[in-house]
Parts: structure tokens; C-alpha cells; sequence
């Protein structure tokens, strides 16, 4: 079995471990991809969400779509990277229901 590294760990904690980046990410996974859509599933105030999301897209998690249309649409799309959590989070899930 391969040791881990605690470099690897302590980054993708420091990445996903800030306060409500799982419930974000999780409500893009459950196809959630428009700004008011992520912040009434996720019951989080519109500041925390905006820089949550932009920490996300800074990390290659999110990407965002802006279609130039009157009132402007954004969408907010899980990389491959983002959806590479799916996983991950189930698991953490499972866990949490199971324990």
C-alpha cells in the first residue's frame, strides 16, 4: 500500500476544507449551475458564495460561462478536475450517513 503524503493532504484540505466549498461543489454535481440555484441549495450568503467560487475557479474546480445576452447568464460548469470530486464526496456522504 502506498504511503500518503501529508503535502497532498494538507493542500487539498486547505483547497476544499474552507466553509462551504464541499456544499458548492456538491450542488454543481446535482447539476445546480446558476449562482442563485448554488446559493438557495447551499443556504449560503451571496459574498461567501462569490468568493468561494472564485477560489474554486482559481483552483481549475469551476469554470465559469458568461453568455452575452440580456440580462446576462452565467453558469457555473465542474471541470473534469471538479468532477473527479464525485467520489469523493459520495464517499464522504456515505460515511456521514452510515457513522
Amino acid at each position: 500500500m502506498k504511503k500518503s503524503n501529508n503535502s497532498d493532504l494538507d493542500t487539498a484540505l486547505e483547497l476544499l476544507g474552507s466553509k462551504w466549498t464541499f456544499q458548492i461543489v456538491n450542488a454543481l454535481l446535482d447539476g445546480n449551475d446558476r449562482f442563485n440555484e448554488i446559493q438557495r441549495d447551499c443556504d449560503v450568503c451571496p459574498r461567501t458564495l462569490s468568493s468561494r467560487l472564485d477560489e474554486l475557479e482559481k483552483s481549475g474546480i469551476v469554470t465559469k460561462k458568461i453568455h452575452s445576452q440580456t440580462p446576462p447568464k452565467v453558469e457555473y460548469i465542474l471541470t473534469k478536475k471538479g468532477e473527479s470530486l464525485r467520489g469523493v464526496i459520495g464517499a464522504i456522504s456515505d460515511w456521514s450517513a452510515n457513522n
